[in-house]
């Protein structure tokens, strides 16, 4: 399924393979975000992350899920993630 541009499918996965075996993807996206962190005022690399979510009772929301551990009908609440020095 690639674009025609694109040459013979066993071409395309070769080079594919090649560049995942040497880490190359991931080393592009180190760079990239910490290019970007830099770019944004921040250090190059978080220290620390916090993720958390609450569930919010709202049986008459537009948009509603149920929460099965809490056994919640409403929505889902998402803290954002901080950076946090000396972690």
């Amino acid at each position: 399924m690639l674009p025609n541009d694109f040459p013979p499918w066993q071409t395309a996965y070769w080079w594919f393979r090649r560049f995942v075996r040497r880490l190359l993807f991931r080393t592009i996206h180190d760079v990239t975000l910490m290019l970007d962190r830099e770019r944004e005022g921040r250090e190059q690399s978080s220290s620390a992350a916090l993720i958390n979510s609450q569930s919010i009772k709202a049986p008459a929301a537009g948009k509603r899920g149920f929460d099965a551990g809490k056994k919640v009908v409403g929505r889902k609440r998402h803290t954002p993630s901080r950076q946090t020095a000396g972690c």
